[in-house]
């Protein structure tokens, strides 16, 4: 059937959630969409649409995740003081002075609308609170709902209240006598005075009892929750709070203690204990020169691993697992080769490739190798290189400490694969770093304060924010160099800082991208800038000793670095490096062509206190040494003047594998290739070099293996361009908006028949909010053979893509299927509340019915 009369006059659009966001400036509006960027995805065909999203489940739920402990408990007493509510009411509610900023941010991410003289909450967002904000209960009526006539009967005695006389409970008004006694229960808690006076009346124990549970949770655990006696008959405190209806019993052990009486016990603060600042971070007391100390060589130890690691890839390109990722015999050499344990070995790859140090090859046989971005990377100075280190970390979706982890289905989670990706952990990573900075100069803070802080800026991700993450990303600050002895760095609190900067810019905290186009270069640069004060100058010297090492006292430059990497090779490391010379880095430098005059000019530049004696006669030797011998293709023959060497190499046990066979006094041939020749040679003890088909000399250097780096698009302002569509959006909503109320205004709807909602957001919307409000709505619905009717229901529950509610035309509850629901018309606003009230029983009174035909 379809109502037709006439309408009552329509309220004032002002006191609604779409007149409100109609009256915005767009500059409130463009924040909203910055805000809560789903909210413009798709653009909103006009402002009643946006309305509709803003009670979106999904949507709110999202917006709420970025409230802080402080916002939360703000909005929790919004939910629980009467709507609308003015901020000067709120402000008295809630006790302290930190809630004038806080309705401006809830208003900003549209969880909150009106001005200071009515403020309002979005629907969903009760919902998304519960029914026990504040640690308070549910409204007594809310409580009492699962109580029979005759437990409610016995409070109403005890009470004082005048019962329904036993002809009108047993003449068939069962019902209606029930919900007169908890309205007239629910009318005497709801004045403040009256429930004082029934609380002067209870025991000591039992004010007791009332105070524990005033203090929240309101619910609590007894085995006496089901014996509900007179309160002569109580024998303990539990039974003489249920007897009174100062505790209601919600099952056979549990109790809970209705609003308005925990309202009553808190006095004059309603809100109770409330949180409106951070806890602030504690720990051990470190020196700030010390952490910058530490941190400094944190900061060159990861550059150093980063080459090391990068070098040996380049040599010998890495194969993955078939199924993607790093093998666990590649993560174990790799450790063996850093000196560092599997885990910090699992960081160091997953740290290289976030920076775009290595990548996997294109094409079938994939292999793990250095980009051409590193060789641009390797001869810069360490700050610069550090930078763009912990600049790809900072964006890098990596979770590295997940490394070894078994996933869901038992897998071992591989280095490099795509389930250490994680798309939360850049944002969750910049929480934990903006948690260190938070602890005072020079304190070391422990991981429970850290989690205590988190938990308070974020409390509904409290559950995302596991001891792993946290301890993970501390682990790796601290390898980082971003902390030092556990208290953050002079970098560390810079980085800290930016991440500040961007959590107070919109276009930058919604949806920050994994890594900025092309790379954030003025990031690197304040970074390097800070870290080059806390590392020693490089240096361009040497301190040769008589034990054929030599000792750096400080980073070389990378120039110096690289020369002397071709001649020896790295003993230990720390803030002095320390080389050593033998026969076998030495004969590397003379295989990638240097000469004995090289190398003894190159020591004499760089050595401080001369070359010593037995350097000098270890270069000399192993240069006398060197190509004496020399290999080519016959397939492959040795030539060598001196015939008596050339004798012992045929002669030698250690070179029978060769096949090698003498066909004339200075030559030897073999049916080997020339490389085999040569390296079984070497590793039987001799130094030949190998010969050219001219007779020159080819010099071996080692072969390097180069990836190209992926190309990036030119760099753009991220901000800029999420403003712009911003605004863009917003001329498309006001646009159509003007049109929708064009097309309204020529229809005449005043006097018309009632319009059904038919936009599917509006229509979920509306039935969401009945529920919350008890309101009768005029639902449009087509059954399973496609008949179409109208019916007025007072909707109860929405969930699992059904609606149920309470059915006027048959009295008694139904279920209706959503996607079968073609419009809705909100009865009671426009015509008045009315029609006969579902049974406070009900949904136990009539068993749920099928779809309805």
């Amino acid at each position: 059937m379809m109502v037709s009369m006439l309408a009552d006059p329509a309220p004032d659009e002002s006191m609604t959630l779409v007149g409100w966001l109609r009256a915005l400036p767009d500059e409130a509006i463009t924040r909203l969409f910055l805000l809560r960027p789903d909210l413009a995805t798709p653009p909103p065909p006009d402002f009643d649409v946006l309305a509709a999203r803003l009670e979106i489940r999904v949507s709110v739920a999202r917006a709420m995740e970025r409230l802080d402990t402080n916002a939360c408990e703000v909005l929790e007493a919004l939910t629980i003081l009467p709507s609308p509510v003015t901020l000067a009411e709120l402000c008295a509610f809630c006790g302290h002075a930190e809630v004038a900023g806080v309705v401006r941010r809830l208003r900003e991410l549209g969880l909150l609308w009106g001005d200071d003289g009515a403020l309002r909450v979005v629907g969903m967002v009760v919902d998304l609170v519960g029914a026990r904000p504040l640690g308070l209960g549910r409204p007594v009526r809310e409580c009492l709902s699962a109580y029979r006539h005759t437990q409610l009967t016995r409070i109403a005695d005890a009470l004082g209240l005048i019962p329904p006389t036993t002809d009108s409970a047993e003449s068939g008004t069962g019902f209606t006598a029930r919900a007169d006694l908890a309205v007239a229960i629910a009318g005497l808690f709801a004045n403040p005075a009256q429930v004082r006076g029934q609380l002067d009346g209870c025991s000591e124990r039992a004010h007791q009892l009332l105070r524990r549970l005033a203090a929240g949770p309101a619910l609590g655990t007894t085995t006496e929750a089901g014996r509900l006696l007179p309160v002569a008959s109580a024998r303990s405190p539990v039974e003489e709070l249920l007897a009174r209806g100062l505790l209601v019993g919600i099952d056979d052990d549990t109790v809970e203690l209705p609003r308005e009486v925990g309202l009553a016990l808190r006095g004059d603060e309603p809100a109770g204990q409330l949180h409106p600042y951070p806890p602030e971070p504690t720990g051990a007391t470190v020196g700030a020169s010390a952490a910058d100390a530490s941190a400094a060589l944190a900061a060159n130890t990861v550059v150093r691993w980063i080459t090391t690691l990068l070098d040996a890839w380049g040599a010998t390109p890495v194969t993955p697992l078939r199924t993607g990722g790093l093998s666990v015999r590649d993560l174990r050499a790799t450790a063996k080769l850093l000196d560092v344990d599997e885990r910090t070995a699992a960081f160091v790859v997953e740290l290289a490739a976030a920076a775009g140090l290595v990548d996997a090859t294109a094409g079938v046989d994939i292999q793990y190798m250095p980009t051409a971005a590193y060789d641009r990377w390797g001869i810069d100075l360490v700050a610069a290189r550090w930078a763009v280190l912990v600049e790809g970390w900072l964006r890098s979706p990596s979770a590295a400490w997940l490394v070894g982890d078994r996933d869901e289905r038992g897998r071992q989670i591989a280095a490099m694969s795509l389930e250490v990706r994680r798309s939360a952990v850049p944002d969750l990573r910049a929480q934990v770093l903006r948690a260190l900075a938070a602890a005072p100069a020079g304190v070391a803070p422990t991981g429970e304060s850290l989690r205590a802080l988190l938990t308070w800026r974020a409390p509904r991700r409290a559950g995302t924010l596991l001891a792993g993450m946290i301890d993970g990303t501390v682990a790796e600050a601290e390898l980082l160099g971003l902390t030092g002895r556990g208290t953050p760095s002079t970098v560390g609190r810079l980085l800290a800082a930016r991440l500040d900067e961007e959590n107070a810019d919109p276009a930058r905290v919604v949806g920050l991208p994994i890594r900025p186009a092309g790379g954030d270069a003025a990031l690197c640069t304040r970074l390097a800038d800070a870290l080059t004060p806390l590392l020693p100058e490089p240096v361009e010297e040497l301190l040769l000793q008589a034990d054929l090492t030599a000792v750096a006292p400080g980073p070389l430059v990378p120039r110096v670095a690289a020369e002397l990497a071709r001649m020896a090779d790295v003993e230990s490391s720390g803030a002095a490096t320390v080389y050593r010379f033998s026969e076998v880095s030495l004969r590397r430098g003379f295989d990638s062509g240097l000469t004995a005059e090289d190398i003894h000019a190159a020591l004499g530049r760089l050595g401080r206190t001369g070359v010593p004696q037995g350097l000098t006669y270890l270069i000399d030797d192993t240069a006398r040494r060197h190509g004496r011998l020399r290999a080519g293709s016959a397939s492959s023959y040795l030539r060598c003047d001196d015939t008596a060497l050339l004798a012992e190499v045929v002669a030698s046990r250690r070179t029978q594998a060769l096949g090698l066979r003498r066909i004339a006094p200075t030559i030897v041939i073999s049916s080997l290739p020339t490389g085999e020749v040569l390296a079984g040679l070497r590793s039987a003890g001799y130094a030949p070099v190998a010969e050219a088909p001219d007779g020159r000399v080819v010099l071996s250097r080692p072969a390097t293996h180069r990836t190209p780096a992926r190309p990036r698009p030119a760099p753009v302002d991220v901000a800029d361009g999420r403003l712009a569509q911003a605004r863009d959006v917003l001329r498309l909503v006001r646009r159509g908006d003007d049109s929708a109320q064009a097309m309204r205004a020529a229809g005449g709807v005043a006097g018309a028949e009632i319009g059904l909602t038919r936009s599917a957001p509006l229509i979920l919307v509306m039935l969401q909010g009945a529920v919350r409000d008890r309101r009768r709505v005029l639902l449009g619905y087509v059954d399973q053979q496609g008949t179409s009717s109208d019916r007025i229901v007072r909707p109860t529950a929405v969930d699992g893509g059904w609606l149920t509610a309470w059915d006027e035309l048959s009295a008694g509850p139904r279920r209706f299927a959503l996607h079968r629901v073609t419009g809705v018309a909100d009865i009671d606003e426009m015509f008045g509340g009315g029609g006969a009230p579902a049974p406070a029983d009900w949904t136990t009174a009539t068993p749920d019915a099928a779809d309805p035909t």
